[in-house]
C-alpha cells in the first residue's frame, strides 16, 4: 500500500562503482546497482547561509547569500560476510582474490593503494504515494570506524565525501542486485597480538582513514572537482582489565611494535571469517587507576604504522563465497 510519509524501514539504499567520477552509474538495463543493506544513512548536501551586511542599510537584516554546496555523511553498516567486500572495495580498491576452488573465495584488500575507486549512492523511499530518491555522486569513502564489543551484532560506520546531489524521479535501478545476509556477530570476535588470543579484553575500537582532501575549486555549479586521498592512517583502542598478563606491557616496555589483529569468524566448515591484520602497531604506556572496589581496567589507545617486510600498515581478509567485486 502507498503511503504519504517515509518511513526508515522503506528506505532502500542502491550503490554501485562509478566509471568517471561524479558521473552517475546508468543502471536502466538492471543488474547494474547492488542493493544494500544499512543501519544509519546521512550523506547528501549542503548549502550554508552567509551573511555579510552593508552599511548604510538600516537596522533591519539584509539578504543572505548561499554558499558553496558540501556533500558529506556518514553511512552505518553491519560487517556482513558478503557486502563487506563491497565496501571495503570502496574503502580500499579492488582486492587481490583467490579462488579456493571449494565454493569459497579469499578476498584481500590493502591500504595505502592509489585506485580509490568512488560511488553513485543513492537513498530511496519507493512505498509513497510519489516515491522520491536522492542520488549522490562521486562518494568516495574516507573513514571506517568499529567498536568492539562482548555481546551483539558487529557494526561500523563510514564518513564519506562527495560531488552531487540530484533527485531523479524513479530508481537508478529496477532490478538491482542483492547480497545474502549474514552478520557478523561480537560474540565470534576476537583481538590477537603476535598471533596470540589477547587475553583480558573487555572492549576496544578501530579507526582507519583515508585522509580525503577534496579538490575546492572555484567553479560556477559550485562543486568540488574531485577528492585526493592523502595519508592513510590506523588507530584503535584496547581495553584490557589488569591482571597478571603481560603481552601488552612487556610491548610497552620495550617500546617496540607488535602484530595486532581483529577478527570475527562465522561456523562452518567453509571458514568464513574476516581479519583485519595491522603488522606494525604501537601501545602507550598509561596509568592503572583503582576507582572503586571493582576490576581496574585500562585503555591503550595505539597507533598503527606500515611494515616494511609485509609491505602495507592494514590489510583487510575476507573469505566468503563471492567470486568477484
Amino acid at each position: 500500500m502507498a503511503k504519504t510519509r517515509a518511513l526508515g524501514a522503506d528506505a532502500q539504499l542502491l550503490a554501485a562503482f562509478e566509471t568517471v567520477y561524479g558521473t552517475a552509474v546508468d543502471g536502466s538495463g538492471g543488474g547494474v546497482y547492488s542493493k544494500m543493506s544499512f543501519k544509519s544513512y546521512s550523506i547528501g548536501a549542503e548549502k550554508p547561509l552567509g551573511t555579510d551586511p552593508d552599511l548604510g542599510q538600516g537596522r533591519d537584516a539584509q539578504d543572505p547569500f548561499f554558499e558553496a554546496v558540501t556533500v558529506d555523511g556518514d553511512l552505518g553498516v553491519g560487517l556482513d560476510l558478503q557486502a563487506s567486500g563491497f565496501w571495503l572495495k570502496a574503502l580500499l580498491g579492488a582486492p587481490d582474490t583467490t579462488d579456493n576452488l571449494d565454493g569459497t573465495f579469499t578476498h584481500v584488500f590493502t591500504s595505502g593503494g592509489d585506485d580509490i575507486p568512488s560511488l553513485t549512492l543513492e537513498l530511496g523511499h519507493p512505498k509513497l504515494t510519489v516515491p522520491k530518491f536522492e542520488r549522490a555522486t562521486g562518494i568516495k569513502l574516507g573513514e571506517w570506524q568499529i567498536d568492539l564489543a562482548r555481546t551483539g551484532p558487529a557494526r561500523s560506520t563510514f564518513t564519506a565525501i562527495g560531488q552531487g546531489v540530484a533527485a531523479p524521479v524513479a530508481a537508478a535501478d529496477a532490478a538491482p542486485l542483492v547480497f545474502d545476509l549474514t552478520r557478523f556477530n561480537n560474540s565470534r570476535g576476537s583481538i590477537e597480538v603476535d598471533a596470540v588470543q589477547l587475553a583480558n579484553v573487555t572492549g576496544g575500537s578501530l579507526s582507519f582513514s583515508n585522509g580525503l582532501d577534496p579538490v575546492e575549486t572555484i567553479r560556477a555549479d559550485g562543486k568540488i572537482d574531485g577528492v585526493d586521498e592523502g595519508e592513510a592512517t590506523a588507530s584503535g583502542s584496547v581495553d584490557l582489565r589488569f591482571s597478571t598478563d603481560t603481552t601488552v606491557t612487556d610491548a610497552i616496555d620495550a617500546e617496540t611494535p607488535v602484530a595486532l589483529q581483529y577478527g570475527w569468524t562465522i561456523p562452518g566448515a567453509s571458514g568464513f571469517h574476516l581479519t583485519i591484520d595491522l603488522p606494525r602497531v604501537f601501545f602507550p604506556q598509561v596509568k592503572n587507576p583503582v576507582t572503586g572496589p571493582g576490576g581496574i581496567s585500562a585503555t591503550y589507545n595505539w597507533q598503527a604504522a606500515k611494515d616494511s617486510v609485509a609491505g602495507h600498515m592494514m590489510q583487510v581478509t575476507l573469505k566468503n563465497d563471492v567470486a568477484a567485486y
